[in-house]
């Protein structure tokens, strides 16, 4: 071969790389990509890696017992509602245990009132569970309302009817008449007492 073929010869591979088996890889491409991704690497002085592992450790103790305190809040929560719903289905247990012997004697006092010839014992009956009765309700703390002769409460009386009076010796707005009566319970209203009061002309 000549001097000119060789050259020509090296010409023609230097411009066509990749031919003949030669390959060759773009910088920044294939090379790059297949390079995992580098972990920087930090030096601390060994009493600061310390306070720091101690930090991790102390914030891994104080999410478990968010962790355990939440989930006995969420067991309690249950429990509760739980008991409330007993409590207010069965609440009422010893108001009914209390009443069924009223209820007893009024059955007893039909009985009676059908067969009776006496209605004077009947009456007396009557006012014994009416007693019975009174004595039920002051006991789970329900009271009846004072009305007549008191002095008109716009809190406890409802004035359904006003009486209209020029007597001086009546006082205005005193209750003369109890037309329904009221109960309050452990002090709260149950419902006010209707009444008829004094009005001046």
């Amino acid at each position: 071969m000549s001097e000119k073929e060789a050259k020509k010869n090296g010409k023609a591979n230097h411009a066509a790389p990749g031919k003949g088996g030669d390959t060759a890889t773009p910088a920044g491409k294939a090379s790059d990509a297949a390079a995992p991704a580098a972990v920087e690497a930090v030096s601390l002085p060994k009493a600061e890696y310390e306070a720091l592992k101690a930090r991790a450790a102390e914030r891994d103790a104080f999410s478990d017992k968010y962790v355990r305190a939440h989930a006995e809040f969420e067991n309690a929560r249950k429990r509760i509602e739980e008991e409330k719903t007993d409590y207010v289905r069965y609440a009422t247990d010893g108001l009914v245990m209390e009443l069924l012997p009223v209820v007893d004697n009024l059955e007893l006092s039909e009985k009676y009132i059908k067969e009776a010839k006496d209605f004077k014992a009947v009456q007396q009956g009557l006012d014994m569970i009416h007693i019975q009765i009174q004595k039920l309700l002051k006991d789970i703390g329900v009271e009846r309302i004072k009305t007549v002769g008191e002095k008109f409460d716009p809190h406890v009386h409802d004035p359904l009817e006003t009486e209209e009076t020029g007597d001086a010796d009546k006082d205005d707005g005193r209750v003369v008449a109890e037309l329904k009566p009221g109960y309050t319970l452990n002090g709260r209203l149950l419902r006010p007492a209707s009444v008829r009061i004094i009005k001046r002309k």
